[in-house]
């Protein structure tokens, strides 16, 4: 498709790594690829979200954190459909779920990894890409835009499911998300209070 030039990805305004970091819309082929963009990043970064529970559960056997991350991967999923479909509020929510964790891991005294500050990046650029892309409308009626295609597996799963799910998802969604947020808040919240009753302990032990 894209050797007859069917696709429209020369129509987009934007280079692959400005579009992930530094998104701008100007077009609906713009609006349509900053959108798959997005579904896909919160795919993977749910995916991963689903491995580190289960190595976590086989190595720690904690189930706390299995849930937490099993909700989290389900979050990113559900989020990325919401990313699909130029709702900016469900980028923010996902971004925010991001970001909590890491504040978890700064809780426990561990830094986030340089991984981790980019896929921060990312998911606060896809905000961005989703806001842009909320906001755009068409400069004439029946403008050329995009065909959603409905022939491979990645058609089904990034063209046609998000527009049929995100509807019937969208509540849930965010219900669940608001749900993870206070946990993560709450544990480390519990954590920071515990490490600092320890300092604190600490220092008047050894003064």
């Amino acid at each position: 498709m894209q050797t007859l030039g069917l696709s429209g990805e020369s129509k987009r305004s934007d280079g692959r790594l400005k579009s992930i970091f530094w998104p701008t819309v100007e077009n609906a082929w713009d609006v349509n690829y900053l959108g798959e963009q997005g579904f896909w990043v919160c795919v993977l970064v749910g995916v991963l979200q689903l491995a580190i529970a289960v190595l976590s559960l086989s190595f720690s056997g904690s189930l706390i954190a299995f849930f937490t991350g099993a909700m989290a991967c389900l979050v990113f999923l559900m989020g990325g459909m919401g990313v699909r479909e130029a709702n900016w509020p469900a980028a923010a929510m996902v971004f925010c779920v991001y970001f909590t964790g890491m504040l978890g891991s700064l809780a426990s005294g561990r830094l986030p990894g340089v991984l981790t500050v980019i896929v921060a990046a990312v998911l606060l650029s896809n905000v961005r890409a989703a806001f842009l892309a909320s906001e755009w409308r068409p400069a004439a009626e029946g403008e050329d835009r995009p065909t959603r295609f409905n022939e491979t597996l990645s058609d089904k799963i990034a063209d046609q499911l998000p527009a049929k799910l995100w509807p019937v998802v969208q509540v849930p969604f965010f219900a669940l998300a608001a749900v993870l947020l206070v946990l993560e808040l709450a544990g480390s919240g519990i954590i920071l209070a515990q490490r600092m009753g320890i300092l604190s302990k600490a220092m008047h032990v050894h003064p």
